[in-house]
């Protein structure tokens, strides 16, 4: 082990870091540090329940329900549906594409999966079980998806916040799947290929037991996962939950490790939602295609929305991260998991 330890707060200049998987180059601009305060964060005024489609009684406004978890009373607590404004859609059609480019049908399924009947209840504030029931609702719809062999990749996401991505107040998933692997994830994908090719050892499970041995970087544990602030960080107090466990398909999590992935999961969002005022942020899930027989190690990417690309990061690709990751597992750090 380096001289990790020392490292907290001693290093006043800028760096160049590396993502060990994707090779993915980051700016960590070490002297622009903001605490969370730092951050000006403009909240829009809420509009409120009235007339808001994923509500109770409002079930009209949307498709018909594709999962409903429910109460002991026939109450749903979680429920998905198609997204009624889908940007795919699994007709099959023939459109016509300029001889000199390629392109097909927008082939795909787009679903929404809303977290509680409550609408103003935050993620950080569902409890244990309630986020258990949202992440069954979750895997059921996606081994549902994954049926149908044209589809090469299903993305599981929460948008948070408008600066989020989020065009709606109450608390929601999205399911998007689409007819091809994304670059970044077959990026990532074969740069674990490539990595247990040459040491041996996966990528992500060397990651867990550096960074643990380490601790600047470590936010949080339990018996199952490890919450960290990823060492080349894009995004300011960006966080990865990582199993400790080498598995490849998140849709093939047991009971118990769900239990404990709620566990270190609700801390670390409301950690987030106090500390920076309900900041605007997504939380992503990296798993392995469908039908891939590839090597892989499922995470949860956490990335609050605090700064906006602007011209340097859409012209190279390469952000800059005005917080370390240091300072950053430090303030998040999650006590009695």
């Amino acid at each position: 082990m380096d001289k990790e330890i020392s490292r907290i707060g001693e290093n006043t200049m800028s760096e160049i870091r590396f993502d060990l998987v994707t090779g993915k180059m980051v700016i960590i601009a070490v002297e622009r540090a903001k605490r969370p305060h730092d951050f000006a964060i403009a909240h829009q005024e809420k509009k409120g329940s009235k007339d808001c489609p994923f509500c109770p009684r409002n079930e009209n406004m949307t498709p018909p329900s594709l999962v409903e978890i429910k109460d002991g009373q026939g109450k749903w607590l979680v429920r998905g549906f198609t997204n009624k404004f889908a940007a795919l859609n699994t007709e099959v059609k023939e459109i016509d594409v300029p001889s000199l480019y390629r392109g097909e049908y927008g082939y795909g399924v787009a679903e929404v999966i809303v977290e509680s009947p409550y609408h103003d209840v935050t993620f950080g504030n569902l409890t244990l079980e309630q986020m258990k029931r949202v992440f069954h609702a979750i895997i059921e719809r996606y081994r549902s998806i994954v049926k149908d062999e044209k589809i090469k990749y299903v993305q599981v996401f929460k948008n948070f916040g408008p600066r989020g991505g989020a065009s709606l107040e109450h608390g929601h998933w999205q399911v998007i799947a689409i007819p091809f692997i994304p670059e970044l994830v077959n990026r990532e994908v074969e740069g674990t290929q490539e990595y247990i090719k040459k040491e041996r050892k996966c990528p992500y499970c060397e990651i867990i037991e550096y960074e643990r041995e380490a601790g600047v970087r470590l936010i949080g544990e339990n018996e199952k996962f490890v919450a960290i602030a990823p060492y080349a960080s894009q995004y300011p107090y960006e966080s990865w939950i990582i199993p400790k466990e080498h598995q490849e398909k998140f849709e093939e999590i047991d009971e118990d490790s769900l239990s404990k992935f709620v566990e270190i999961l609700k801390p670390l969002i409301e950690k987030y939602e106090k500390e920076f005022e309900m900041p605007p942020y997504n939380i992503v899930l990296h798993t392995l295609p469908p039908r891939d027989i590839r090597n892989y190690h499922w995470h949860i990417e956490i990335a609050p929305r605090l700064t906006i690309a602007a011209g340097f990061e859409l012209g190279t690709g390469v952000h800059i991260n005005p917080v370390s990751p240091e300072l950053a597992a430090s303030i998040l750090k999650l006590q009695n998991l």
